[in-house]
């Protein structure tokens, strides 16, 4: 019974590490809705360019009045 408990315990570290490590890879992208770079979203940093989200268009990155190119979160 301890072995099992010691198991879970190494192996909740490692889904949590592997959680933190994922959320490191994205960035928050921004769609115009109603006005320009009103609704944040989640976007990559690396990947297929283009941070499409379904019948909204394309996200970008709020620099230079939201014209940064995202990419498609992995």
């Amino acid at each position: 019974m301890p072995v099992m408990a010691i198991a879970l315990a190494v192996g909740g570290a490692f889904a949590t590490n592997a959680a933190k490590a994922d959320s490191s890879l994205s960035t928050i992208g921004y769609l115009s809705v109603h006005r320009p770079c009103d609704t944040p979203v989640t976007c990559g940093e690396t990947g297929l360019p283009g941070c499409t989200i379904s019948g909204f268009g394309e996200a970008f990155g709020m620099e230079n009045n939201c014209t940064r190119v995202l990419f498609k979160p992995n």
